[in-house]
């Protein structure tokens, strides 16, 4: 059976270990990847085409190609996400009883190599866990993971910004990702971060840009995943990888944010 969490696969998640944290990520099949969309403002943002899903290993294409013309990945990283993801659509309450095991062993393995356990359940997905998720937890009934792990920090990037217009768990934290690919999208994040101060999450061509925000007060967001260490408001640089280098639809910017 696949396991639900990835712990420390990621080679910016690891850079965590330096601070002290270990890290485990969620990944399923993002946008309508399973036939389901659970990222509901990839369109918009146009973030599906330079989504990480399609990176790394999990970059390893079939021959055959989807609508737009872009490669399908067919490896055994793509398969995994995809049985993740019909086990939340098709048998929630099996996902989530899966889930809540998992973390509960993670914690066990964090805590025997002496770090904090911190945790993304939305990897290469944008679905707000915080509400509509219940789970169970040694016998009680919880609202969420986040009233069944109180002590536990979990953390997430969201293109959802209406996430931020209700009190999150105090357990939670989310940054919002930029994308200037739509007009739309760019006002909904400058009023986002306008009403509540949310921190933002930028993804920019490459490393001169980036260096570049970070001397006027931005955030090097590739030094490490740890984004609830961020001070609130901040801005995070993340230098573009895989596809996204490629990306012309605006959700890459060659210049700093500037608002």
């Amino acid at each position: 059976m696949t396991d639900i969490l990835s712990i420390d696969t990621n080679p910016k998640t690891v850079k965590g270990q330096k601070h002290g944290y270990m890290t485990a990520i969620v990944y399923l099949s993002p946008y309508k990847s399973s036939g389901q969309n659970i990222c509901a403002m990839a369109e918009l943002a146009e973030c599906w085409f330079p989504c990480l899903n399609i990176s790394g290993h999990g970059a390893i294409a079939s021959d055959e190609f989807n609508p737009h013309g872009i490669p399908l990945p067919d490896n055994a990283i793509q398969r995994a996400r995809l049985w993740r993801t019909n086990l939340y659509n098709y048998d929630r309450p099996k996902y989530m009883e899966m889930v809540v095991y998992e973390i509960e062993r993670f914690i066990r393995k964090a805590e025997r190599k002496g770090l904090v356990p911190v945790i993304r359940l939305n990897g290469t997905s944008d679905i707000p866990f915080e509400r509509g998720h219940p789970c169970r937890r040694n016998g009680t009934d919880y609202n969420s993971i986040f009233e069944a792990f109180p002590d536990v920090q979990l953390y997430d990037y969201t293109k959802r910004a209406n996430r931020f217009n209700r009190t999150l768990p105090a357990n939670y934290h989310l940054s919002l990702s930029y994308s200037g690919a739509s007009d739309r999208y760019k006002l909904i994040c400058m009023a986002a971060k306008q009403t509540h101060n949310c921190n933002l999450v930028v993804v920019v061509r490459n490393n001169k840009i980036k260096e570049s925000a970070i001397a006027n007060g931005g955030i090097d967001g590739d030094s490490h995943d740890l984004r609830f260490l961020d001070k609130p408001g901040a801005i995070v640089y993340l230098k573009a990888k895989g596809r996204a280098v490629r990306d012309e639809s605006g959700f890459v910017l060659d210049s700093p944010l500037s608002y």
